[in-house]
């Protein structure tokens, strides 16, 4: 998925506000100081990428550990269902801690590149 921004209005006090839509999902917006936009937001684009890549190779790493060694304890099982069953649950156990801290991991990546630039994010009500 790419995303797209954009620096779309003056917010006064020598602020800008970005806006960066991600095919999918909903629109954020950030309020950024005039002189780092263009940064922050290639930046943020560049973050966006790299996380995303990070985050489906660990997912596909720990569904594939998870199975290789939940095998090594059915080797003893009788009944392919057992052995399934367990490798699954296996799978799934690891991805869903993978999953948890890799999201813990993007937030602390999200944070200290906010900290960086002095960027805030604006919520508006709808």
């Amino acid at each position: 998925m790419s995303i797209t921004n954009k620096i779309t209005k003056p917010l006064g006090q020598g602020y800008v506000q970005v806006d960066s839509e991600n095919k999918g999902r909903y629109t954020r917006y950030y309020k950024v100081p005039e002189r780092s936009a263009h940064v922050f937001s290639e930046e943020l684009k560049a973050q966006e990428k790299r996380l995303g890549t990070y985050s489906n190779i660990m997912y596909f790493m720990s569904i594939l550990v998870g199975v290789l060694g939940a095998s090594c304890f059915t080797k003893n099982l009788n009944g392919w269902m057992k052995k399934f069953l367990v490798q699954c649950s296996g799978a799934i156990g690891l991805s869903l801690i993978t999953m948890m801290g890799m999201n813990e991991y993007i937030k602390n990546e999200e944070k200290a590149l906010n900290d960086k630039f002095h960027a805030k994010e604006i919520y508006y009500r709808a």
